[in-house]
């Protein structure tokens, strides 16, 4: 466990660190020598931006372990660290602007031990980040819980049945919404947690723990829960890269827990919507 750094002091180097790797991104957008494949899912773009965040942690002077998404788990002392160094790599292969960097900082190697982080979009706006106990932020502008949020569903699901049970129990809580999947998890969780959506529900049960680790972090300080398909508060080891499986997130803790009990009542006979 490492106690020498302050919150807000973490939270402020995952924003320049994470800010300054998706600026990287971005200068090289659309470039086929970024986007190449090299093993994979992985394209060149994953290791450069994962190389550049642990140079710049080392450049903070700051020892670090922990997960990232092309070495796995690494290090043994220092603060935890939980690297993304692209979220959205399919939208950033086709030149598709909407994608993240995700840096999370933790106590231990779990989940529920977060106390800093930063999501920083690669191509437009402000990284989203918070620090335990101090609150979220857009950019440099403390955020407040809104009042309604914006009348969006992020919504990815692949499966037919799950399609129907999960329209079913959406039009079942009488929320009048607008259905979106644009394609960088962390990103939308954020968005959920800053207002800008009500929901977020990925049931394809292969989000992994470094895709949401920082997005997590962010929603609960604002407020918000993440929960699985069983109805369980999201949580994760970070002992190595590994799937979180289905994720449903809201600022509205009931909203997403009877969205859960709708989805489970109807079960493997979902009626016709």
């Amino acid at each position: 466990m490492e106690s020498t750094y302050d919150y807000e002091d973490l939270r402020r180097i995952a924003v320049k660190i994470a800010g300054e790797a998706a600026g990287l991104l971005r200068d090289h957008a659309c470039d086929s020598k970024y986007t190449r494949k090299v093993e994979g899912e992985t394209i060149v773009a994953d290791k450069i931006s994962e190389d550049y965040i642990l140079d710049a942690l080392r450049g903070e002077n700051m020892r670090v372990r922990g997960v990232s998404e092309e070495r796995g788990s690494f290090g043994d002392n220092g603060i935890f660290v939980v690297i993304d160094p692209l979220d959205g790599s399919t939208n950033y292969t086709h030149c598709i602007s909407w994608a993240s960097v995700s840096i999370a900082f933790a106590l231990n190697n779990t989940m529920d031990s977060i106390v800093a982080g930063a999501v920083a979009p690669v191509f437009h706006g402000n990284p989203l980040s918070f620090s335990k106990g101090r609150g979220c932020y857009y950019g440099g502008v403390k955020l407040t819980r809104p009042a309604t949020p914006a009348n969006i569903v992020f919504a990815y699901v692949e499966d037919p049945l799950k399609a129907s049970t999960f329209l079913y129990a959406l039009k079942h809580l009488e929320l009048e919404v607008k259905i979106r999947g644009l394609g960088s998890a962390a990103l939308e969780i954020c968005y959920v947690a800053a207002g800008k959506a009500v929901l977020f529900a990925d049931l394809r049960s292969r989000l992994r723990n470094i895709d949401v680790a920082a997005a997590v972090g962010f929603l609960r300080e604002c407020g918000g829960e993440a929960y699985d398909s069983k109805s369980t508060i999201l949580n994760s080891s970070f002992n190595n890269v590994e799937v979180v499986g289905d994720v449903i997130a809201s600022l509205d803790k009931n909203i997403a827990l009877k969205l859960l009990k709708l989805m489970d009542k109807v079960g493997k006979s979902p009626p016709s919507l």
